[in-house]
């Protein structure tokens, strides 16, 4: 949560974000309420040398880093689970005993946070209730890898370890007290892939990602205009913006492909597609996606940025006048950004966006996996009047603005840990 200079990095996305926002929200609404953090302590951490501080300086949020398997050297997190994570538990009942904590209630992230909340569960005497946010289901993203063509059942199962971190997630679900997915598509995965969650489960509550609007606002003309110079974009082109670091889980391919197929409809469009987060060394994605950039011929079209700062993010929406997400996501955040700041938005029906966008009126929706149906909604973009485009971003804030702002997320979890403390289970 303190790593948000590093997004777009790998395993640095939204998740950071929301493990950073999330708390703060949650303490404004109650000044008694105090929340710790628990993430692995890692030696070459450049925070590692304060391992329990408070986050931002925020008085009732801590981030507590402690050991989980090696520090000093990375462990992926596909390989977490059992005696890495049991360390990681013992640590946190120690650090309870010694600063005199008894919690009231566990809130598992992730997949390897909710073994750790669950065994925190199992193993304390008074049994707080566990909540559990989903972020990622190892099911979903198994089939996900397949359809892809990333490798056979073999290889994923290998590489990611889907059959101990499904049988772990199994575990974590027949116990929880509540389950938090982020979206209506991932709650029906939860009811239909998962023995230990039935359809029409109680338990089982959407609760989104949310935003600051506040703090994430709208930058002037001018700033726009300069980066669309500093980039080498002109004044009349389409400049569309790709805001997801480079993975195959994004789904930049696909839109490389759509573009191909669409060339002829581009014909006469001045159009600019930015890559942002675009890795600094060559990754075996990255030399995918180039090369069908030099195959297809879009080279001209094409702009590769490096990974930015989040607080710079604001920047390069107001230098876009469109955005892309083809992707699968759990919740996006950059949907919420886009939106917040009035850009009109393709994103894929195969995501948390089907509870957020009205296709055609505040965004475009389209099956991201489709090369020829994603090139015909990048067409129908194009072709927008800028009072259409405009319209539509308007209407895109104002959705946000009705549910989804950090603030309103928070109390509807509020009153969740506030049942779930008082026993009204």
């Amino acid at each position: 949560p303190d790593w948000l200079d590093r997004l777009g990095q790998e395993s640095q996305g939204g998740q950071t974000v929301v493990m950073n926002r999330l708390p703060h929200a949650l303490a404004s609404l109650d000044t008694t309420m105090r929340i710790d953090i628990f993430t692995r302590l890692q030696d070459d951490d450049p925070h590692s040398s304060q391992p329990v501080k408070n986050l931002d300086g925020d008085l009732q949020v801590r981030l507590v880093r402690l050991p989980c398997g090696p520090t000093n050297r990375y462990v992926p997190k596909e390989i977490l689970y059992g005696e890495p994570i049991a360390e990681f538990v013992a640590h946190i009942e120690d650090f309870s005993r010694a600063e005199g904590i008894q919690y009231d209630l566990l809130h598992g992230h992730y997949a390897d946070g909710w073994e750790t909340v669950t065994l925190l569960n199992n193993g304390w005497f008074h049994r707080p209730p566990v909540l559990l946010t989903t972020h990622s289901l190892g099911r979903r993203k198994r089939a996900d890898g397949l359809a892809r063509g990333e490798g056979s059942e073999e290889d994923l199962d290998q590489r990611y370890n889907f059959p101990v971190r499904v049988e772990s997630e199994e575990r974590s679900l027949a116990a929880a007290t509540r389950i938090l997915p982020l979206s209506t598509p991932e709650a029906n995965i939860l009811m239909e892939q998962y023995s230990a969650v039935s359809p029409g489960d109680p338990r089982v509550m959407v609760i989104p990602n949310g935003i600051d609007p506040t703090e994430f606002h709208s930058p002037s003309a001018s700033v726009g205009a300069r980066l669309r110079e500093e980039l080498g974009v002109s004044d009349s082109a389409f400049l569309l913006l790709v805001p997801s670091r480079v993975d195959p889980r994004k789904g930049q391919a696909n839109l490389l492909r759509a573009m191909q197929i669409g060339k002829e409809n581009l014909a006469g469009k001045d159009l600019q597609v930015l890559f942002l987060a675009w890795p600094d060394q060559p990754t075996p994605y990255s030399q995918k996606l180039e090369k069908i950039i030099a195959e297809a011929n879009l080279a001209d079209l094409v702009i590769r940025h490096p990974p930015i700062p989040h607080e710079r993010m604001p920047d390069f929406f107001a230098a876009a006048d469109g955005v892309a997400l083809p992707s699968q996501e759990y919740f996006s955040i950059a949907m919420l950004e886009t939106m917040l700041l009035e850009r009109p938005l393709i994103a894929s029906t195969h995501s948390s966006r089907v509870d957020v966008i009205e296709n055609g009126v505040n965004g475009l929706l389209v099956d991201h996996n489709d090369p020829l149906a994603l090139s015909a909604t990048l067409t129908q973009l194009l072709r927008m009047s800028p009072a259409q485009r405009v319209e539509m971003g308007s209407r895109a804030r104002a959705r946000v603005l009705e549910g989804y702002t950090w603030d309103s997320v928070a109390a509807r979890l509020m009153g969740i840990y506030q049942d779930c403390v008082a026993g009204e289970v």
